[in-house]
């Protein structure tokens, strides 16, 4: 049972940034999530806090071996404050904080198995198997469950599972982990992790240490005597005791952590949690009492189509498709100013736009960007088709999506694509709803000079005016417009492009005949850059061939003579958008 040693536990997680208590809340419920049993509805999850004084804690200390780990004290190093300074003050208590879940699976398979459950969860670390054989989970990276033993101040938890052996018939275990700094006595070299179990090293010299989980009525047992709650045979689960958790940790933080990551599961009805203080209480997130994140739900419920946004205020947008894969949707809610003059939202989330994939779990509250005018909220909820994507670049913390993760690299760089797809799509689509929903700017002097007036015929949807013109070209290739670009009317508030133009070939050419390629593409400009290209829908005189070296370009026979007729019409489009009619002609090298 050798490998790294046991501070690489609980190193991993510690400096996501995070509180504390929000991360616990983060990595446990998405442990649970990611173990749901397949004919279960939603996943249970409860944080029990106790804390234990005089008989009880005495007791407790004895069953769970807690002066062992003392002994070891001063050669581990523990961080301070910790229990092991007040083991014998009856009046100190000992916080012990339990993670129980419920309608998963537990630590399913053989203990002994490396691909069990059970062995992933306590006994291995970066086993990336999850990412490899599960599909829509949150974790992949096996460094999870060290948000458990980073949140005891003596690095130690205990884990009762009541679940199903590899032949499918009902198997308890429970074992007990201390991931401890690799430390020296005498001459004896220790890697600082510690079980609880039964022993079942061999007597050769160098035989490695082999210690078993308790199994079946000796674990049920035993979880009660540390205070677990007792589960029948039908109650699979799992459950995590943190001993001496850190003071840093107490269930407001772990419900505000709760509704802060997990609310669009639990809006979603796929999530009930509870919160149990020391003194009883008994808590419920109710992310939608919480005004700094109500902007957020909003968003939500308009990117998954459960609300349709009001006009100049909300927006909803559906990602174009990147080579055949969905993307995903993404919804915007304008910010109101309370009286005071600041958002509800707290200043670090103010334009911010929530991630979130299948898991139902916020990834990230995502700005790279200045705040704006309007400020915004955000929500981006991405395709199943590009979940697996997603989760290989998100780091052991799961809390960015990051385009170069090193998971990411393929021969292709399509994997990094997509994710760069979905950050910049975000930004793109937020900016121009910002820009959209803004109060208009000061009036302008009605004069324009030469070069405005040029843009402008340049940028806008020509509804009147003279005739664009094309540039004159080199090649032997002619293109004349028959309908200028124009916006017409496409139902509701939205617009189309319309144009229609023609391709022949020169009359002073010697030229009689020509492939030609012809593609036709409108962006939206942005910034007065060309950002993501409306859908073209192209009706030629005549039958074209698909270009072979160009995707989504078409190939025709021009004869001098003749002409090709091509018609273009845009999807439809908002009115306040600025598009740009892009045709292009050129000549195909071949036979």
């Amino acid at each position: 049972m050798g490998g790294a040693a046991g501070e690489a536990f609980t190193n991993t997680l510690a400096s996501s940034g995070m509180p504390p208590a929000a991360v616990l809340a983060r990595e446990a419920i998405q442990n649970s999530v990611d173990a749901q049993a397949p004919s279960a509805a939603k996943v249970a999850v409860d944080f029990v806090a106790r804390e234990l004084t005089g008989d009880a804690k005495a007791t407790f200390i004895k069953v769970a071996g807690i002066r062992r780990i003392q002994e070891r004290a001063p050669h581990i190093e523990f961080n301070e404050p910790n229990c092991l300074t007040t083991l014998d003050n009856p009046d100190a208590p000992l916080r012990l904080l339990f993670v129980n879940d419920r309608n998963t699976t537990g630590l399913e398979g053989d203990p002994d198995d490396p691909d069990s459950k059970f062995y992933r969860f306590l006994l291995s670390l970066g086993d990336g198997g999850k990412e490899r054989e599960e599909r829509g989970t949150g974790g992949s990276y096996g460094f999870g469950k060290s948000v458990y033993s980073s949140n005891s101040s003596i690095q130690t938890i205990f884990a009762y599972s009541r679940t199903l052996d590899s032949n499918g018939r009902p198997l308890s275990v429970l074992f007990g982990c201390g991931y401890y700094r690799h430390h020296r006595i005498d001459e004896n070299r220790y890697t600082g992790r510690a079980w609880f179990g039964f022993d079942q090293t061999s007597d050769h010299p160098h035989a490695q240490q082999v210690v078993d989980p308790l199994r079946n009525e000796a674990a049920d047992e035993l979880a009660l005597a540390l205070g677990f709650e007792e589960r029948s045979h039908e109650d699979l689960g799992t459950s995590v005791l943190i001993v001496d958790v850190s003071t840093d940790v107490d269930t407001a933080g772990i419900l505000r952590g709760v509704e802060d990551w997990w609310w669009p599961r639990l809006v979603s009805n796929l999530l009930d949690v509870r919160v149990l203080s020391a003194d009883g209480a008994v808590e419920l997130p109710r992310p939608r009492k919480r005004e700094d994140l109500r902007p957020f739900l909003d968003a939500y419920e308009i990117a998954v189509g459960k609300s349709p946004p009001k006009p100049k205020v909300e927006r909803r947008k559906i990602f174009n498709r990147m080579e055949g894969l969905a993307i995903g949707s993404a919804g915007f809610v304008v910010l109101e100013k309370q009286e005071d003059g600041d958002y509800v939202v707290g200043e670090e989330r103010v334009d911010a736009v929530a991630l979130i994939r299948s898991p139902l779990m916020v990834v990230a509250y995502y700005r790279r960007w200045q705040v704006g005018n309007p400020a915004l909220a955000g929500a981006f909820v991405a395709s199943e088709d590009i979940d697996g994507v997603l989760r290989a670049a998100e780091p052991p913390a799961h809390d960015r999506w990051d385009p170069e993760a090193r998971r990411l690299q393929d021969q292709t760089g399509r994997k990094r694509q997509i994710v760069e797809r979905v950050l910049t799509g975000i930004k793109r689509h937020l900016k121009r709803f910002q820009n959209e929903a803004s109060p208009p700017p000061p009036p302008r002097p009605k004069r324009l000079n030469i070069l405005e007036r040029t843009l402008a015929s340049y940028l806008s949807p020509n509804r009147r005016g003279r005739p664009l013109g094309t540039e004159p070209s080199p090649a032997p290739i002619h293109l004349s417009y028959v309908e200028e670009p124009r916006a017409i009317p496409a139902g509701g508030d939205d617009l189309r492009l319309r144009a229609v133009f023609t391709v022949r070939l020169k009359s002073d050419e010697e030229i009689e005949a020509l492939k030609v390629g012809v593609h036709v593409t409108c962006p939206v400009m942005e910034d007065e850059q060309e950002g993501e290209a409306l859908q073209v829908f192209v009706k030629p005189s005549v039958a074209p061939i698909a270009h072979e070296a160009k995707p989504g370009w078409s190939v025709f026979d021009l004869s001098k003579g003749t002409a090709i007729r091509i018609e273009c019409e845009t999807e439809p489009y908002n009115p306040s958008w600025t598009v740009k009619f892009v045709p292009e002609v050129e000549p195909v090298e071949g036979d």
